[in-house]
């Protein structure tokens, strides 16, 4: 990786660093909100006293009311602005904070992806991807609904193999784009996308044109405010009667309500739209104005503004423009002010109606590219706080798997063993011995989730690895399911079935094992596993399957297409102690009496 050799401690202090430095600036812009809000209260008692005081001169009056009243919203625009700096300001906190956490193995930052669990999917359940200290729980850092059911998507089936190369010269450079990849987060928190929002907007560009196509009608909305603005300075002039104005205003809102009737359900539509449109706004512009040299990104970049086609921020700030004003109508008097005056649903649709048709073909691309984005940042966070991981060679070469120092992630540093491990060509089973908690099952997940990091374009916890293009298939983790009535060994026959399906279909798939058979007798179980070995060595696949079936071992010990290796643990004055280290050969200890020993069970020699 071309990041320096940094320890973690030193990441965490620039995280906290990061956040003190915000939490500064949030202190001064509080100040300045402060004199804002006593510039307000200032305003608003001198304009009184300065009234009060030329009481009756209705000029002065009126002059000192229009003047203090322009510096008074003034006051209030800044005052907004400095609410929203504090916000981003908050965001990038929070952001920093969940990078010291999560660098501490504390993965409370964000959602653990728990609605996308799947204990039907061929490996999801077993390799913890999902859930409490969950994979996804650790790296997710999406927020829009439709980036973290991506990032699901490419836990639970790898990309196309094409892409892998390309995604990891992307996640690359997010990685050394802090700043960005931080801006990018905090305009995704201010509202986060949802499926409902990018549903309404389809729905919205689906609609056909409500009416008021005509040429006429854009000339008509110019000109007709001019009537009834030109009745009211008449009126505050004296020129006509108050009975006057009420008819003629009474007369401009029957020609309002008629137009809403026709438009109103296709402004309903967008109501409460425009936060999360804002946040996707600010998303795009910032992924549209970042200098890239990866081909991944720049695809992205030209997705949002394709030949021909001014940029999506742009497009994306006229419709939050429409979304605002229509937003409005939900102030009954502003509503009946607008519309009175200004036939404003009617302006709203003509604007809407031209936004679609420059727009129409481009709407889904938004979500896509910053779903991608969000994942590449998710990807891009390990890169940076990880930097003795390490991205893999993937080929479509199979079969091939060999890595050096290959570790759990989700173990933290200090406490993660690795080991080496390499298979090499098809037909080859790899069988593993040793006690319960000698290591084998989490050396297993360590394997596939490795794999699945490798093949979605993630870097690894390895120090090398190389691997070929594969469908992952595992049976580790089983229960029984009282609602089917399925008893745990029938769960797991389910399982096998599974593998045994893809293995007939000639799928190159790489299988893991963890105590298959273990709901039925030692006898049965023993013949079953040397059954399952023969054929899944018979039909070219390649698996590695942890067992405590030592006779098993042995009994494939001859054939050149089985290895065997073991995980041991010593006893030293009468304690356990496991090195968590693979090693050739087949395991002979007897660990489990010392264990067992230890709770009380007496043996008689």
């Amino acid at each position: 990786m071309s990041h320096p050799a940094l320890l973690q401690s030193e990441i965490i202090n620039y995280y906290r660093h990061n956040i003190e430095v915000q939490e500064s600036s949030i202190l001064k812009l509080k100040r300045h909100k402060t004199f804002l809000a006593l510039g307000r209260l200032t305003i608003v008692g001198t304009g009184l006293g300065i009234c009060w005081y030329f009481w009756p001169s209705s000029n002065i009056v009126m002059a000192t009311i229009g003047v203090f009243s322009a510096i008074f919203i003034l006051l209030v625009f800044r005052d907004s602005d400095k609410s929203a700096a504090i916000r981003q300001l908050e965001f990038l906190q929070r952001i920093n904070q969940h990078e010291a956490d999560a660098l501490n193995h504390t993965m409370d930052g964000y959602e653990d992806g728990s609605s996308f669990s799947d204990a039907t999917h061929a490996y999801s359940n077993d390799l913890d991807l999902f859930g409490p200290g969950s994979l996804f729980q650790w790296m997710n850092r999406c927020h829009a609904e439709q980036s973290k059911k991506l990032l699901a998507d490419y836990f639970k089936m790898a990309p196309d193999f094409s892409s892998i190369k390309n995604k990891q010269e992307a996640v690359q450079e997010f990685s050394e784009k802090q700043v960005f990849c931080q801006n990018l987060q905090a305009a995704a928190m201010t509202k986060p996308l949802t499926v409902q929002t990018e549903e309404k907007l389809r729905k919205t560009m689906d609609a056909p044109p409500a009416g008021f196509q005509h040429p006429f009608w854009k000339w008509f909305q110019n000109l007709y405010p001019l009537i009834p603005l030109s009745l009211v300075v008449l009126y505050i002039l004296g020129e006509i009667s108050d009975r006057a104005f009420l008819s003629f205003t009474t007369g401009f809102y029957f020609v309002s309500v008629l137009i809403s009737r026709k438009v109103g359900t296709t402004l309903e539509m967008l109501l409460n739209m425009e936060p999360e449109m804002e946040g996707l706004q600010k998303q795009v512009a910032l992924v549209e104005r970042e200098s890239f040299k990866s081909k991944f990104l720049e695809s992205l970049q030209n997705r949002l503004s394709p030949s021909g086609y001014k940029s999506a921020s742009a497009s994306l700030a006229e419709f939050v423009g429409i979304l605002k004003k229509n937003d409005w109508r939900s102030n009954l008097l502003v509503n009946l002010i607008l519309q009175i005056f200004f036939v404003w649903d009617l302006r709203l649709l003509i604007s809407l109606n031209e936004w679609k048709k420059k727009n129409k073909n481009q709407a889904q691309n938004w979500f896509q590219v910053i779903a991608e984005t969000e994942v590449l940042n998710s990807l891009a966070s390990v890169v940076y706080n990880e930097r003795d991981w390490n991205f893999p060679s993937v080929d479509n070469d199979y079969f091939h798997f060999s890595a050096e120092e290959i570790g759990h992630p989700l173990i933290a540093e200090n406490n993660r063993i690795t080991s080496n491990f390499t298979m090499q060509g098809m037909g080859k089973v790899t069988l593993i011995t040793g006690s319960n908690m000698a290591g084998k099952s989490t050396f297993l997940r360590s394997l596939g989730v490795n794999t699945v990091l490798a093949l979605m374009g993630s870097p690894v916890c390895a120090r090398k690895m190389n691997c070929c293009e594969i469908k992952l298939i595992s049976s580790m983790r089983v229960a029984d399911n009282l609602a089917e009535n399925t008893s745990t060994f029938y769960a797991e026959l389910k399982k096998l079935q599974f593998i045994i399906e893809s293995v007939n279909r000639q799928e190159k798939v790489f299988i893991l094992l963890d105590e298959v058979l273990r709901g039925t007798n030692s006898t049965d179980r023993h013949k079953g596993s040397k059954a399952l070995v023969r054929q899944l060595l018979n039909s070219g696949s390649v698996a590695v399957m942890a067992t405590h079936d030592t006779e098993l071992a042995h009994a494939e010990s001859a054939d050149p297409s089985v290895s065997n290796y073991h995980f041991e643990g010593k006893v030293v004055e009468g304690e356990l102690y496991f090195d968590y280290k693979i090693k050739p050969g087949i395991s002979e200890s007897l660990n489990a009496t010392t264990l067992m020993k230890k709770i009380g069970i007496h043996f008689q020699d």
